[in-house]
């Protein structure tokens, strides 16, 4: 595994794993949330690093001048990244989603499918596009659940549900919708997911966001 997808995906994997230590007493929430802030840079980071030019240079400048802010901000009231974090993460994922969808964009499973296979069908066009509505609809769901919670709910159960529930769910809504994706569409071949993430590791994040009609 090289160094932008080590970065990349052990900063999400750390993510989960502070979230879980977070609702045990283990770290505090303040720090939960300064820590999932800081390891999101270094996602953008991973799906950056690799270039020299004036452009990705820039780029990876971006996520050390957020993380300089964030710091200063924990210092000041560390309280803000108790919610910020769970929030924020599924606002960006639902807004990018949604963003997709726009007429003449290429919707986000789309875009993850095609690194899958070459050849590419109406029926699976369809598909991918209802999937992509499907997923900013979930983020979308969670975000209004995070602010009921927030609002009323006690804390250590906002805190259950945005710090381990919601990637439970967020699990099963994927592990469903590929067996579900394998039995709707078995006559098409399914690359196995280590083989697709390994793919998409390659291209970067960033390739995906960025995505253009020749890609």
């Amino acid at each position: 595994m090289n160094f932008r997808a080590l970065l990349s995906w052990g900063s999400i994997l750390l993510i989960l794993l502070f979230s879980v230590m977070s609702f045990f007493h283990l770290i505090t929430h303040e720090t939960l949330g300064l820590l999932e802030a800081v390891l999101l840079c270094c996602v953008w980071l991973g799906a950056n690093t690799g270039g020299y030019s004036r452009s990705s240079v820039f780029k990876q400048a971006i996520p050390v001048a957020v993380i300089a802010v964030i710091v200063v901000v924990w210092l000041v009231n560390p309280l803000l990244f108790v919610y910020v974090p769970a929030i924020g993460i599924n606002l960006l994922l639902a807004v990018f989603f949604f963003s997709t969808l726009r007429p003449g964009s290429v919707p986000a499973i789309t875009r993850i499918a095609r690194v899958e296979r070459d050849d590419f069908s109406e029926e699976l066009y369809v598909y991918t596009r209802k999937l992509t509505w499907a997923w900013a609809l979930f983020f979308s769901c969670l975000i209004i659940e995070a602010i009921g919670l927030i609002a009323f709910a006690s804390t250590d159960v906002t805190l259950l549900f945005l710090n381990i529930v919601n990637y439970i769910l967020i699990a099963v809504f994927f592990l469903a919708e590929n067996i579900f994706r394998r039995i709707y569409l078995s006559e098409y071949t399914h690359m196995p997911l280590k083989t697709l993430v390994a793919r998409l590791s390659r291209r970067g994040i960033m390739s995906l966001i960025r995505y253009q009609e020749s890609d």
